[in-house]
C-alpha cells in the first residue's frame, strides 16, 4: 500500500479480508473503493503424462455452477506457496507429486483484490485418497490435451486460473514433462 492511501477495514473473513481504501484524486478529493486483502493462493497443473491432466469438477455455489477447474486453494497465514500446493492438491485430488514447478505468478483480479496466485506443475503423481472440505463438492476428472483444446475452444471451460494454466499447459515451453 504506497503511503498517501488509507484504509479501514469492513470486514474480517475467515479466508480474506474487506478493506476500503481512501484514494486521493487528481481532482483533489479522497474517493473510496473497497478491496480484498488476500493471503494468496495456489492453483495445481498435475500432470500424469506430457499430455494427461487431473482437473475437478467442482460445485460452485457462488456461481451456482459446476465449473471444470484446475485444483487450487488459498493459503493458511504465513504458510509457503509450495506448502499450499502440496496440501491443496491431497485435498482436493488425493494425488500426491514427487516434484513442484513454480510456473508463473499472477494476481486473479487486481482491480478489486490483491490475490497473488502461483502456478504450480505438480508432476511424478501416485494416487490416493482425497482430504476434502465438508462443503466442497468435487470429483476428479481426467483430461487430455485434445479434449483440453476443445473445451476451451467451446467455451466450457469458464474459470480464470483454470484457463491460464491451461493456456500454459497447451503453449508455455517452461512447461516439460
Amino acid at each position: 500500500m504506497a503511503s498517501d492511501e488509507k484504509e479501514s477495514v469492513l470486514l474480517r473473513g475467515s479466508r480474506f479480508d474487506v478493506h476500503m481504501m481512501h484514494l486521493p484524486g487528481s481532482d483533489g478529493k479522497i474517493y473510496e473503493r473497497e478491496v480484498i486483502r488476500h493471503p494468496g493462493a495456489v492453483v495445481l497443473l498435475p500432470l500424469i503424462d506430457r499430455d494427461t491432466v487431473v482437473l475437478i469438477e467442482n460445485q460452485r455455489p457462488t456461481v451456482g455452477k459446476t465449473l471444470l477447474e484446475l485444483p487450487a486453494g488459498t493459503m493458511e497465514m504465513g504458510e509457503p506457496p509450495e506448502s499450499t500446493a502440496v496440501r491443496e492438491l491431497a485435498e482436493e485430488t488425493g494425488f500426491r507429486a514427487e516434484r513442484f514447478t513454480l510456473v508463473h505468478e499472477f494476481y486473479s483480479a487486481p482491480g478489486i483484490s490483491d490475490e497473488l496466485m502461483y502456478l504450480y506443475v505438480a508432476d511424478g503423481l501416485t494416487a490416493g485418497e482425497h482430504d476434502r472440505e465438508a462443503v466442497e463438492k468435487i470429483e476428479n476428472r481426467i483430461a487430455t490435451r485434445s479434449e483440453i483444446t476443445e473445451w476451451i475452444r467451446s467455451g466450457k471451460i469458464r474459470d480464470g486460473k483454470t484457463l491460464i494454466g491451461l493456456y500454459a499447459f497447451l503453449h508455455s515451453p517452461l512447461i516439460d514433462v
